[in-house]
């Protein structure tokens, strides 16, 4: 489980997150929705510890994400706008890289990197430079580098834009498998159609702030397109 709590982000006078609290329990979805400028990125930053709240803190599993950084990012996976990736390596090296810098037992990537890409359907392109690959390709080996030991957490923001119809079938597909082995998941879109059928809860962030929230059954029941749409027209400066 991570908690935000009473999380506050100040740039100069302008604040972007204002007191916000957001827990995400073992084995959930959770969609955080917004109009542009709302904070969204800068949360999943906070709680990834790329960034620090100016107040507030971020436990993961009842401890500080803060107290030691580099432990923390050993149980978050994260797919961001950039998908730190490396151009001049083959798909099946970038994996061994990050591998090797999580610290897992070199002897066991050689099979864990090809099933991983075949999870995410690049196994014919391991051996290629990511120079050539698609931004969707990149994006789907970019999913493969977040899930690649097996976080406790995924942070996701905007997983879905750069892919294909059959790119956002398989991240449906991993999404719900690591859903059911206990990971909690943040995703951070506004494709409210896909998302519908993923998420656990919805949360409307607007100013800072948590404006609206949806649980599963007023997502079946369709509120969320019409909430979020609210919310969004409302603007955000």
């Amino acid at each position: 489980m991570i908690d935000a709590m009473t999380v506050t982000k100040r740039f100069g006078r302008r604040i972007v997150l204002n007191g916000l609290d957001l827990k995400i329990g073992d084995g959930e979805i959770i969609a955080l929705m917004g109009p542009n400028g709302a904070g969204k990125t800068t949360l999943l930053r906070i709680m990834s510890t790329l960034a620090e709240p100016t107040r507030g803190d971020v436990l993961l599993d009842g401890k500080s994400v803060y107290d030691d950084p580099v432990i923390s990012r050993r149980s978050i996976g994260v797919v961001g706008h950039s998908t730190y990736t490396y151009d001049d390596l083959t798909a099946l090296e970038n994996l061994r890289f990050f591998w090797s810098l999580y610290g897992m037992p070199r002897k066991e990537f050689e099979a864990a990197g090809k099933a991983l890409l075949q999870r995410v359907g690049l196994s014919h392109r391991m051996n290629d430079r990511v120079a050539v690959f698609s931004k969707g390709m990149r994006q789907r080996l970019a999913i493969a580098r977040a899930i690649l030991h097996s976080p406790k957490v995924l942070l996701l923001d905007e997983p879905f834009s750069s892919l294909d119809e059959k790119g956002n079938e398989v991240l449906a597909q991993i999404l719900a498998e690591e859903r059911s082995r206990g990971c909690s998941i943040l995703i951070v879109t506004h494709d409210v159609q896909r998302i519908s059928s993923l998420a656990d809860r919805a949360e409307v962030l607007v100013r800072g702030k948590i404006e609206r929230s949806f649980d599963r059954a007023s997502i079946a029941r369709g509120e969320l397109e019409a909430g979020y749409r609210a919310s969004s027209d409302g603007g955000i400066v």
